[in-house]
């Protein structure tokens, strides 16, 4: 967890891939959450108007204009917006538009309110500071944006606008400061923890789904990945391909120089793998010296020739310190969207392994009604 880089300030992960996959995890989780913050936001803001009809006399016409023609507007189709799934890519901006509007209503009402109410009215702003460091799962630099702009427009309107008795300026400044620089140290603390806690459960879910030898996935892992794939609905018409590879001679390796050589092989076939396969391809230790492949997306045989061409030679360049030559056979299905069951095409590519088992070092590509589409020997790319 510590070696993930991450500005000290801002908290962004410096791999905008981990930030990205954070950001939508943490926007998908706060959702409910600022749906109720929204609907009890609503609902304080207009009870309090209550307070209108007692403190400001003859202006709470106005009052009202600005809770409900401009304020409760915004939170209500900010509320239904909430709802489209445009919503979560621009999750903090919303968040702090629905702040700053908020902000802005009990400004306005501050610009016009005359005293004494008006000393009563920036208690307002406090509420919408406290919801803005803690209720919304505003990020710490937008949360804090918006406690510095709330606080500049508190300082314009109560110094230039309505300007507030010595006393009371002293007196709001003093509570709405310290509420805004709590919230601060609040939203830093929490985005922080937040984004430990990520961080960990990416790490955990990375050591449940792969394999502890190789790095790659484990067998549970790779199986149910790939059936997800095949029963997606409505797969387009492209080629897949699903292949097995197995170590020539593994046992023999085993017996005659030790399971710990026999580990070395499989660590660096594993690293081979990862350095040669795209990143949409998924690869799985299906057990021992066995290694499962599904490519979502293949054009002909050939491609498939080129890649374990590409991977032999480099797992020959890592293998070179040992005193053995090391050798793979690969049987391979290519099938389009008709095949969609995982272990039909496991049963397939088998049958095509244990075809090139019997020469070694080769591979046997067949289609999915097993009519053979290529047998070739490794060794002689």
């Amino acid at each position: 967890m510590n070696r993930i880089s991450r500005n000290p300030l801002t908290l962004r992960f410096a791999s905008e891939e981990l930030e990205q996959k954070f950001l939508e995890n943490y926007h998908q989780r706060c959702l409910v959450r600022f749906r109720w913050a929204v609907a009890l936001g609503i609902f304080l803001y207009s009870i309090f108007a209550i307070l209108d009809s007692v403190t400001v006399g003859p202006l709470w016409p106005r009052i009202w204009l600005i809770r409900f023609a401009v304020v409760n507007p915004v939170l209500v189709l900010t509320f239904i917006f909430s709802y489209s799934r445009h919503f979560i890519r621009y999750y903090q901006l919303v968040c702090s538009i629905v702040i700053l509007v908020a902000g802005a209503g009990i400004l306005a009402m501050l610009a016009v309110i005359p005293a004494p109410a008006q000393y009563l009215y920036s208690q307002g702003l406090t509420l919408v500071i406290i919801y803005n460091f803690t209720f919304l799962g505003l990020r710490f630099v937008y949360s804090s944006l918006n406690g510095l702009l709330l606080i500049i427009a508190f300082e314009i309107v109560s110094a230039v606008v309505n300007p507030l008795p010595y006393f009371a300026f002293i007196n709001n400044n003093f509570f709405l400061i310290s509420a805004t620089v709590i919230g601060m140290a609040v939203a830093y603390y929490l985005e922080r923890l937040n984004r430990d806690n990520f961080i960990h459960g990416v790490s955990m879910k990375k050591l449940a789904e792969a394999d502890s030898l190789t790095g790659l996935m484990n067998r549970g892992f790779f199986i149910e990945e790939v059936k997800s794939i095949l029963g997606q609905p409505g797969r387009i018409e492209t080629l897949s391909a699903f292949c097995i590879l197995d170590l020539d001679g593994f046992k023999a390796i085993n017996d005659n120089l030790g399971h710990l050589v026999g580990d070395e092989i499989l660590v660096n076939l594993g690293q081979s793998i990862k350095s040669k396969m795209r990143s949409v391809d998924l690869i799985g230790r299906l057990g021992g010296d066995e290694f499962g492949f599904f490519f979502p997306e293949i054009r002909t045989q050939d491609d498939l020739l080129n890649i374990f061409a590409k991977l032999k030679n480099e797992f020959q360049n890592m293998s070179k310190g040992i005193c053995y030559l090391v050798t793979f056979s690969v049987g391979c299905v290519i099938f389009g969207p008709e095949l969609r069951n995982f272990f039909d095409c496991y049963a397939k590519a088998d049958r095509a392994l244990l075809q090139a088992k019997k020469e070694k070092n080769n591979l046997v590509i067949v289609d999915s009604q097993e009519k053979p589409l290529l047998q070739k020997s490794l060794d002689k790319l």
